[in-house]
């Protein structure tokens, strides 16, 4: 029988506050049975490093890194006249490797509580709409960030997908959202991702939503290096600490840690194909 992992669904380990240890954080990964990470891309500049890191972070030691390409909602002012094709020519190159390691499009999405202007918001939409149809064009999952928006988010994915059939369209990561708004994701091909808010002490009624949405649509994340659980507070998260996640989705489902561990990693394997 093989020894279960966990996969940290989303991570920012290029971020600065990792300047000075990311390997031994990513050793720290590895050893804490976090085998495989998805790291997600907030600006198009990005992208370069990711590439090379997840060629360092292959799984020799470390937890094996993947990555995904896009910009962040907050990012809207990073994009350009020339940005979708700078990301379609890059989808081209490295998809016609055979070792790539790109799995999704984002994060990409709507967040309206940190751009609150009609404009700002408008062109939120535009860039969310343009990075979704470049997720269909190469059959890649998205990441999606929403905060605020849910009526638009939602407005916006059944346009595009409320047809289809697949249900490896992508993950709301890091859901702080409302049941109602969980299950239509889900309706639409879309996984639920946890992150350590869930663990907070002022999260119970996220922790009711989380009763109800299926573990087979279920992942966990870090989205470090924000948003330490409760048990780390204050301080820098860590992919190792989605065990604390995994841990709190234990107790809400009455699930042993490991068959938690098992079903995420099952599902995140299946979207991302990882």
């Amino acid at each position: 029988m093989t020894t279960p992992i966990l996969i940290d669904t989303h991570a920012h380990i290029n971020f600065n506050e990792y300047d000075s240890d990311r390997e031994e954080v990513m050793e720290r990964a590895f050893n804490s049975g976090v085998g495989k990470i998805l790291h997600s891309c907030c600006r198009i500049n990005e992208i370069e490093t990711l590439l090379k890191l997840s060629k360092q972070f292959n799984g020799n030691g470390f937890s094996d890194l993947y990555i995904a390409v896009g910009v962040h909602p907050t990012e809207f002012h990073s994009w350009d006249n020339e940005s979708e094709s700078e990301i379609l020519a890059i989808l081209d190159k490295e998809l016609a490797q055979p070792d790539h390691k790109i799995r999704a499009i984002g994060e990409t999405g709507l967040d309206y509580y940190h751009c609150t202007t009609g404009a700002e918001q408008e062109k939120q939409r535009e860039i969310f709409n343009k990075q979704i149809e470049l997720a269909k064009r190469f059959q890649l999952p998205l990441i999606i960030h929403t905060r605020d928006a849910e009526s638009d988010t939602l407005n916006i994915l059944e346009a595009h997908f409320k047809n289809t059939k697949s249900d490896r369209n992508g993950t709301i990561h890091c859901f702080t959202g409302s049941q109602d708004f969980a299950l239509a994701c889900i309706e639409l091909g879309f996984f639920i991702s946890w992150s350590g808010i869930l663990t907070f002490k002022s999260s119970k009624s996220l922790r009711e939503v989380a009763k109800v949405v299926p573990l087979e649509k279920t992942l966990v994340e870090t989205d470090c290096p924000f948003l330490a659980p409760q048990a780390q507070r204050g301080k820098r998260n860590e992919p190792s600490y989605v065990n604390y996640v995994a841990e709190q989705l234990s107790e809400i489902k009455g699930l042993g840690k490991t068959e938690i561990m098992n079903i995420t990693t099952q599902n995140a394997e299946y979207l991302f194909k990882i």
